[in-house]
């Protein structure tokens, strides 16, 4: 799936993933290919983003927007 993380001042990641781990705002979430639409807030905590058992990027959040869609992830911080 396609995995945009984007702040006011720049894009912090863009690529394919198999996995992203959010800080939602309800706990700990892990979204996966083909996952439900999705929109909620994120809370103070990690991002990881990974690829076949491979971290790809992991980034610090104190807050922030998750959108699940059929093409893929966006998280604007």
């Amino acid at each position: 799936m396609h995995v945009h993380i984007a702040k006011v001042n720049g894009i912090i990641f863009s690529g394919t993933a198999d996995a992203v781990v959010v800080p939602g705002a309800e706990g700990e979430l892990t979204i996966l290919p083909h996952h439900i639409p999705l929109v909620t807030n994120l809370n103070q905590g990690t991002i990881t983003v990974r690829a076949k058992q491979e971290v790809l990027c992991t980034h610090e959040v104190t807050h922030g927007i998750l959108e699940v869609t059929s093409t893929g992830v966006t998280i604007l911080l």
